[in-house]
């Protein structure tokens, strides 16, 4: 049989611990999101550099710039309503505040900032998302 000493004894443990359980979900679901566009740059790279990177040497590439911001200068070879493609080897996608403009066109010289997310080998292409035009 249980005593109601033991009963108290394990209450007093277990709804601190609850709180707690509920505390830390609560902080972890309301927590913001990362904003890229305010988040400084780690690296500044051309963009046919950082191609030439990925292709020679993807592991180092991928241990220096993969989950990073970075600023890439390069020329826009393509673009669609969110995308601007880098010298046929950079997809950038664009964040969702950002809208291509008339003054963006194919031959261009741009400077983009955003999160490298990895270099995909099926169509030899960096890929970087959360994008912001920097230069144009």
């Amino acid at each position: 049989m249980i005593n109601k000493k033991t009963t108290w004894s394990f209450l007093r443990i277990l709804i601190p611990l609850f709180v707690a359980g509920i505390a830390v979900v609560y902080y972890t679901y309301n927590k913001p999101h990362r904003d890229f566009n305010k988040s400084p740059s780690q690296f500044t790279v051309e963009s046919k550099k950082l191609i030439s990177f990925y292709k020679n040497n993807l592991k180092e590439a991928n241990s220096k710039y993969l989950d990073k911001i970075i600023l890439i200068t390069g020329v826009i070879t393509d673009f669609e309503k969110d995308i601007i493609i880098l010298d046929n080897g950079i997809v950038c996608t664009l964040d969702s505040s950002q809208k291509i403009d008339d003054q963006i066109y194919t031959g261009s010289e741009i400077s983009i900032k955003g999160r490298c997310i990895g270099y995909d080998d099926l169509f030899e292409e960096i890929r970087v998302d959360h994008s912001f035009i920097i230069k144009r």
